[in-house]
C-alpha cells in the first residue's frame, strides 16, 4: 500500500493499511491487539488487555484540558471476513490486498475490514499525536464484536469511566446515532440418521447474490441465499435424498451464495430441473435488485453416496422455509424496522444440520419472542435450539449534553445539520454504558459501503471530513472546564 497517495491524514491511514496488513477477522484477533499495543507502548502510554480480549489505552488529556469530562473513544478489533468465491485468500493466514479507485478504497475480492479498522486507525493517529487538543481519553478497542458484541459483553463493570462515549462504528456520514437495536444469536441443531441411496445427484450452486449487513440492509429486497436454496428444493415435487448444504459463515450476514445436492430417481430428471427453472424465474421476478443472480445445476449420473431420507429432507425443507426471513415488525413512528430475523448460516454435516439465526430488535421483549419463537419452531420439527449471544437495545435519551456537542461541532464543520437517528444495526454503546455509570454515549463514523460484503469500500473524502469532525468535538469537549459533562 505505499504506492497509494493519500490527500491528507498521514498517520490514519498508515495505521489503517497495516491493520488491512494482518488478519483480524472475529476469532482471530490476537495479532491485530499485539499491533496496537505495540503502538501504545512505544508512546509510553497505559495499555491493558482484559480476560474478554478488550484492549483499554488512556492518555492524559493535553496541556490545560485536565479537567475537562473524560471522554472513552471506542471501535473494535474484528472484521467480518467474507470474499468471493474465485478469490483464493486465505483471510484466517494473509492480509487484504488494498486498492484504491477515485474516492474509494477497498480490498480486492474481500471485506475491507473498514467496519471497524477505521476507528482503530482514528484512536491510534490521536494516540500518536502531540498537537491535538483532547479531553483525558481512554481508547477502548473491543474483541469480537461482529460475533456478538462479546469483547462488551465481557467488559468489567467500572473498568473504564468517562463522561461521553465517542463509539466510531457507524457508516454514513452526516449522521449520529443515539440508539440502536438489540440482538441475539439462535443456534438449531437437526440430527439425522443417514443412509446409503444411489441415483442422479444434482449439485445446485446459488452465487451472485448481494449479501450485505443484516442489521443495516434487512429491510431492502435482497435475496438471502439460504432461503432461495430452501425454496428451490421445495419446489422439487418428487421424494430426494439431502446430500449437502453449505451456506453462510457469519449469523450477521445476508448470505450470498449458498450450495447443496441432492439425489433423485433417474426418471425425476426431467421433471425436476423444469421445476428448478421456473423456480429460479419466480425468484427473479421477486428479487429484482438480484441482477447477478445465477443459478447453476450440475447432474452426475449413477451415484451412490451418504443421504438424509426422504422424509428427513422433508422435515429440514418445511423447517426453513417456514422461518421469516427479513423484517418481522415495523417501527412506524420511527420509520425503521423493529424486529427481524436473518437465516445467516445453514450447514449439513454427516451427523446433523445446523441453522444459525441472527435476531434483531428496538424491543429486547420482542427480541426474546421472537427467538423463542424459533426455539419452539426447532423442537417441533424434531431439534434443538439455543438462544446465546444476547446484547440490550440501546435507548435514545432525547437531548443529551453529548447531542448537544456533536451537532454543535457538526454544524460549524459542516455549516448544516446532522441526522440524528436510532438505526437497527447493533452497537456496543448499550452494553458499555450499562457498565459505566453516567456515560452518555454517540456513534458516528466516515462513509462506508456493503459492509460484511466483498464490496465494502471506504470513502477517502468522508474519511477526511469525519477526521476534522472528530477533533473538533474534542477540542470542544476539552474546553469544557472542570468536568462539568
Amino acid at each position: 500500500m505505499h504506492h497509494l497517495q493519500f490527500p491528507s491524514l498521514q498517520a490514519v491511514f498508515r495505521h489503517f493499511c497495516a491493520i488491512a496488513a494482518i488478519p483480524h477477522g472475529s476469532g482471530n484477533t490476537a495479532a491485530i491487539r499485539a499491533y496496537c499495543r505495540e503502538t501504545a507502548d512505544s508512546l509510553g502510554l497505559s495499555a491493558k488487555e482484559d480476560a474478554a480480549g478488550n484492549l483499554i489505552i488512556r492518555k492524559p488529556a493535553s496541556k490545560g484540558a485536565e479537567k475537562a469530562p473524560a471522554v472513552i473513544l471506542q471501535g473494535h478489533l474484528d472484521m467480518v471476513c467474507a470474499q468471493l468465491p474465485e478469490c483464493t485468500k486465505d483471510m484466517q493466514t494473509e492480509g487484504l490486498d488494498l486498492r484504491m479507485e477515485g474516492d474509494f478504497l477497498f480490498a480486492e475480492g474481500t471485506t475491507l475490514g473498514g467496519d471497524d479498522g477505521i476507528a482503530i486507525a482514528y484512536a491510534l493517529a490521536i494516540l500518536e499525536s502531540d498537537t491535538i487538543v483532547h479531553p483525558p481519553l481512554t481508547v477502548l478497542l473491543t474483541n469480537d464484536e461482529e460475533i456478538g458484541l462479546l469483547g462488551a459483553g465481557g467488559l468489567a463493570e467500572g473498568e473504564v469511566e468517562g463522561a461521553y462515549l465517542l463509539n466510531l462504528d457507524s457508516e454514513k456520514e452526516g449522521e449520529f446515532i443515539v440508539g440502536c437495536a438489540g440482538g441475539a444469536r439462535v443456534d438449531m441443531t437437526f440430527s439425522f440418521r443417514r443412509e446409503m441411496v444411489s441415483g442422479v445427484r444434482a449439485t445446485l450452486s446459488l452465487t451472485g447474490l448481494s449479501g450485505g449487513h443484516s442489521g443495516t440492509e434487512i429491510h431492502r429486497p435482497l435475496l438471502n441465499a439460504n432461503c432461495g436454496m430452501a425454496k428451490l428444493l421445495s419446489s422439487i415435487a418428487v421424494p430426494m435424498h439431502l446430500c449437502t448444504w453449505q451456506g453462510g459463515t457469519r449469523d450477521n450476514v445476508i448470505t450470498a451464495d449458498a450450495t447443496a445436492s441432492v439425489l433423485l430417481a433417474p426418471q425425476d430428471q426431467a421433471q425436476v430441473m423444469a421445476a428448478l427453472q421456473t423456480c429460479e424465474q419466480s425468484l427473479r421476478q421477486q428479487y429484482p435488485e438480484e441482477t447477478q443472480l445465477h443459478l447453476a445445476i450440475a447432474w452426475e449420473q449413477d451415484v451412490t453416496c451418504s443421504a438424509l431420507t426422504a422424509e428427513s429432507t422433508a422435515v429440514v425443507l418445511e423447517h426453513l422455509c417456514s422461518l421469516p426471513q427479513g423484517v418481522t415488525c415495523w417501527h412506524e413512528t420511527l420509520h425503521m424496522p423493529k424486529t427481524s430475523l436473518n437465516l445467516g448460516i445453514v450447514e449439513l454435516t454427516e451427523t446433523s444440520l445446523l441453522a444459525v439465526c441472527s435476531v434483531r430488535s428496538l424491543s429486547d421483549s420482542e427480541r426474546d419472542a421472537l427467538a423463542e419463537t424459533l426455539c419452539r419452531a426447532a423442537q417441533s420439527h424434531g431439534g434443538t435450539a439455543r438462544c446465546h449471544a444476547a446484547y440490550p437495545a440501546w435507548d435514545y435519551v432525547p437531548d443529551s449534553k453529548l447531542e448537544q456537542i456533536a451537532c454543535n461541532a457538526f454544524t460549524a464543520c459542516y455549516g448544516t445539520k446532522p441526522q440524528v437517528l436510532t438505526i437497527h444495526a447493533g452497537l456496543e454503546c448499550g452494553v458499555i454504558c450499562a457498565k459505566c455509570s453516567g456515560l452518555e454515549a454517540i456513534s458516528f463514523g466516515p462513509d462506508l459501503y456493503d459492509i460484511h460484503s466483498p464490496r465494502e469500500r471506504l470513502s477517502i473524502a468522508s474519511t477526511v471530513r469525519t477526521w476534522k469532525l472528530l477533533l473538533r468535538m474534542l477540542s470542544d469537549i476539552a474546553a469544557i472546564s472542570d468536568g462539568q459533562a
